[in-house]
């Protein structure tokens, strides 16, 4: 049916229900909510048109402030109910859901359930126009309700009858267009749908191991949602037939940017971009097209974006890497989409992304002391390898490296250039630090900078470190060493110092070490550089076999 048939469709329904209101009195209302069919075989009036009044409210505006005494919860996925849009195909099945329903709410023993089949029956064939038969359920569904709201004493009643006809209409187009549509329409979010309950259902049981991906057909989006679905989904993938993987694909796509915001779909995503042909996996990033930025900054969107990243060939990569330029530097500092640009930087070529390193170029200091920027700066010194770029942006970390030593986070980022730099950046940073040694050393983040110096500099820049640590007291290195041995901070230096040191100094060292022995066992960082010396003396001290062998080459 086109929309205008839809369109009449629903000005019929609303301008029959107004004149049943209009033009029938409370007492002649009433009568006909307890002759009803439907109600009848349900078994009773008043308990169904609480339920009724119950799905109403549930529709209506939730902000409204008027209440109602019909607050109850409507069973939830698990429970079995009788959906109005869902079609019976037998008086046994008629019975399971009814009966399923009505024993753990109430205690009226069903009656009529003839009448149930037969009303059924003469609304499905005697349809002139072609619609899905459970059209038929949903119109008796609706129209109890509507003989319900006759009732004065309801709230709700009341407030929708003082509508116009155009908001009635609205109120109930999207029943009308559901009961209308010729294919099942898919609900990522749908607990009260049976027949994927009854699948989740048949995958919980363990005798049905056998189940398949085709099993779950037309129902790939709503399983995706559920925790159980979604690793069943997951399992299976990893034997999945080619069809299978298309059907997922084609079930998939058309909801990507609704399953992709949500935990469990989020996993399949992953998963599913794993497997299947090329042209699938182009076919549902391309969906992703212009809501890359959005999705990179929820939680679960920006693992998709990521795995887009690792498995999309290079003219998907950059126009996605495009929608992250657009807002870069809230992208970097973001907690979930620093992490789509991490993956931008490792999955695509540098050559391609210059606009990237460029934008970030200037804000070098600002980034390194953000606790998320500075992991994308480190990445940014990894695969960046334009020198014009790579040699402007490390001149702006080196003009205030001794700031950003003393940094939580951005002394992270001056570790990176000592361990990962040339030999001239190391030499400009340790001569920036020249004189301070000793005070950076007894602090807490730029200790960690002192040892990189010792570790991974040059024999100049080592020299300068060690020279500063051991004659910093004029020559009297007793006392300030000593300190350093046993602070929580600097003793690691001095530690990093032992494993560099010559022999000369060395010797320096364990002299003093040797002296105060005494005082340094009281501390357990005192201790820790008693047993390294001592490990060291032993390495260093000739074994028996090698005196042994001396003493015969010398008596030979």
């Amino acid at each position: 049916m086109d929309n205008k048939g839809k369109s009449k469709a629903v000005d019929d329904y609303v301008r029959t229900a107004s004149h049943l209101h209009r033009g029938s009195g409370i007492d002649w209302g009433k009568e006909i909510w307890e002759d009803d069919a439907t109600t009848t075989a349900l078994g009773g009036s008043q308990r169904d048109r609480s339920l009724f009044l119950d799905i109403l409210q549930a529709q209506d505006d939730p902000k409204s402030e008027v209440s109602t005494p019909h607050n109850q919860k409507l069973p939830q996925i698990g429970d079995t109910y009788i959906d109005p849009f869902q079609h019976v195909n037998s008086s046994a099945s008629t019975n399971s859901v009814v009966k399923d329903y009505t024993e753990p709410h109430s205690q009226i023993p069903l009656t009529n359930m003839d009448i149930v089949e037969d009303l059924r029956a003469r609304s499905s064939s005697s349809s002139s126009r072609r619609a899905p038969s459970r059209f038929a359920n949903m119109m008796a569904m609706q129209e109890a309700c509507l003989r319900a709201l006759i009732d004065p004493d309801q709230e709700i009643p009341c407030r929708l009858w003082r509508q116009s006809p155009e908001a009635l209409k609205n109120h109930y187009a999207l029943d009308i267009e559901m009961a209308y549509s010729e294919g099942r329409v898919p609900s990522v979010n749908a607990p009260g749908n049976s027949e994927s309950n009854s699948l989740l259902q048949l995958i919980k049981n363990p005798v049905n191991q056998s189940m398949r991906l085709i099993n779950i057909k037309g129902h790939v989006p709503a399983l995706s949602a559920d925790p159980i679905g979604s690793y069943f989904i997951q399992k299976k993938l990893d034997e999945a037939t080619t069809g299978e993987i298309v059907m997922l694909y084609n079930e998939i796509t058309p909801h990507i940017l609704t399953l992709a915001t949500d935990a469990f779909p989020t996993y399949v995503i992953q998963k599913l971009l794993e497997h299947g042909p090329p042209v699938y996996f182009r076919i549902l990033i391309a969906n992703l097209m212009g809501h890359v930025l959005d999705l990179s900054l929820n939680l679960y969107g920006c693992r998709v974006i990521e795995k887009a990243f690792e498995i999309s060939d290079i003219d998907q990569k950059l126009e996605m890497a495009k929608e992250l330029d657009s807002n870069l530097v809230r992208c970097v500092c973001d907690q979930y989409a620093n992490h789509a640009v991490q993956k931008c930087m490792e999955c695509v070529q540098p050559q391609y992304i210059h606009f990237i390193y460029r934008r970030l170029c200037g804000k070098a200091k600002m980034l390194s002391t953000h606790p998320l920027g500075f992991v994308v700066i480190q990445k940014m010194l990894e695969f960046c390898k334009d020198p014009q770029i790579m040699g402007r942006f490390i001149t702006e970390i080196l003009d205030c490296v001794k700031e950003l030593s003393m940094d939580p986070y951005g002394n992270y980022v001056v570790q990176y250039i000592l361990e990962h730099g040339g030999p001239r950046h190391r030499q400009i940073i340790v001569l920036k630090f020249a004189g301070k040694i000793v005070h950076m050393s007894h602090q807490k983040h730029s200790s960690k900078v002192i040892q990189k110096c010792l570790l991974y500099g040059g024999y100049q820049d080592r020299k300068i470190v060690i020279t500063e640590i051991l004659c910093a007291g004029g020559g009297q290195t007793v006392d300030h060493l000593l300190g350093m041995v046993v602070h929580q901070y600097a003793t690691y230096v001095v530690q990093q110092l032992i494993e560099v040191v010559n022999e000369w100094q060395f010797h320096m060292i364990v002299d003093v070490v040797r002296r105060d022995k005494d005082n340094l066992v009281k501390y357990a960082h005192g201790r820790q550089v008693i047993a390294q010396v001592e490990r060291l003396l032993d390495a260093m001290a000739p074994s028996p076999d090698s005196l042994a062998e001396t003493s015969s080459s010398r008596f030979a």
